[in-house]
């Protein structure tokens, strides 16, 4: 049977590093399925920076990294979330949630996976399900199904994504 040869994802744009979490997991997903996770911490380093782009490198060399940490991807990958990843700010990312309503022409799925996506920094814990339930209750464009919906006292989120 014929290697299946998967090709990597594009070269990281550095201008948007709110992008990197998305770059990152479509990383991990071809370091996965090219078979790249079963090679040595020294391959997988190189490749990653390599399809990070050239860019990469400068941001690496300033990690000050030793030889040996240099060739464990898993504390190179850490270094990079480091540099990517900003400090969540918890009140700005809820009110960017509890603000969300669908939009003139927006499907109803195309709603409801923006809701998840929102909700994904707003540390809710259990109250997750339950608040993406009720923003999309009171968000949809609809509002006869979204007063009907208020109304159920017995409303779970599978319930209310059924019905809308």
């Amino acid at each position: 049977m014929a290697a299946l040869h998967i090709n990597p994802p594009e070269n990281f744009t550095f201008s948007k590093p709110c992008n990197w979490s998305k770059w990152k997991m479509r990383f991990e997903r071809y370091r996965i399925a090219s078979g790249l996770s079963t090679k040595t911490g020294n391959e997988q380093v190189n490749s990653l920076l390599y399809i990070m782009g050239e860019e990469a490198e400068d941001i690496f060399s300033s990690f000050g990294l030793s030889e040996m940490e240099q060739d464990d991807f898993d504390i190179v990958l850490k270094k990079f979330n480091d540099h990517f990843v900003v400090k969540k700010n918890t009140i700005f990312e809820r009110a960017q949630f509890n603000k969300r309503v669908q939009l003139d022409g927006e499907s109803v799925n195309t709603f409801i996976t923006a809701l998840y996506t929102l909700s994904e920094h707003c540390e809710y814990g259990v109250l997750h399900d339950e608040l993406i339930r009720d923003r999309i209750g009171v968000g949809i464009r609809d509002k006869n199904l979204s007063e009907k919906l208020q109304l159920d006292a017995d409303l779970t989120l599978t319930k209310v994504i059924e019905r809308v």
